[in-house]
């Protein structure tokens, strides 16, 4: 059972991360202020400092977050077959990756902020890193062509990037989608075995 103070502890870290990430999706990183975000979270600056360090703290919070629901939503993929999975894993990552929001934060914000470089290693714990685990097990298991992991991985997370921002300006066009599923099948297509 949790303490009051584990509770209340918990409630602002949820609230400071809530507010951050429409702040940070709406005005970016350097547009948005720490002292609004603390204001519509109804705590002080000084406990954006304490729960995270630095507004550059609060951001990988975010982000970090947002990495994790994503993930998260995309293990819901559900087939028996591990290839099928891996695709529609990565169908819905494009589509939640489609949304303006997490296309901000995470393609837009999060290299500037840190730099591509230490944004990889953050996001190889996350969609990266479990796009790379899951070819490295489909590869032990002869489903597909032996380049190197880390090499399809990068190439789909760039395919990843560049759909998500094509539905995005596309404003979710229904044609413009299904072109995608199409392209993301002849990609997957060329690493089968």
């Amino acid at each position: 059972m949790k303490t009051r103070k584990q509770q209340a502890t918990e409630a602002t870290r949820a609230a400071l991360l809530r507010v951050a990430r429409q702040r940070f999706a709406e005005e970016g990183f350097s547009g948005a202020e720490i002292g609004r975000i603390a204001a519509e979270a109804r705590v002080t600056t000084g406990a954006i400092y304490h729960h995270f360090g630095s507004k550059q703290g609060l951001f990988q919070a975010v982000a970090e977050d947002l990495e994790a629901e994503l993930l998260a939503e995309a293990a819901q993929a559900d087939d028996p077959d591990p290839w099928r999975r891996l695709q529609r894993a990565f169908e819905r990552l494009i589509d939640m990756a489609g949304a303006p929001a997490v296309r901000r934060i995470l393609f837009v914000e999060a290299p500037q902020v840190f730099g591509p470089e230490a944004w990889r290693e953050i996001e190889m714990r996350y969609a990266y890193g479990a796009m790379q685990g899951a070819i490295t097990a489909l590869q032990a298991g002869g489903a597909l062509k032996p380049y190197p992991a880390p090499l399809i991985a990068r190439t789909l997370l760039a395919l990843l990037h560049e759909t998500s921002a094509e539905l995005e300006r596309s404003n979710r066009d229904p044609a413009v989608r299904a072109q995608i599923g199409e392209l993301v099948a002849d990609v997957f297509g060329v690493f089968r075995a």
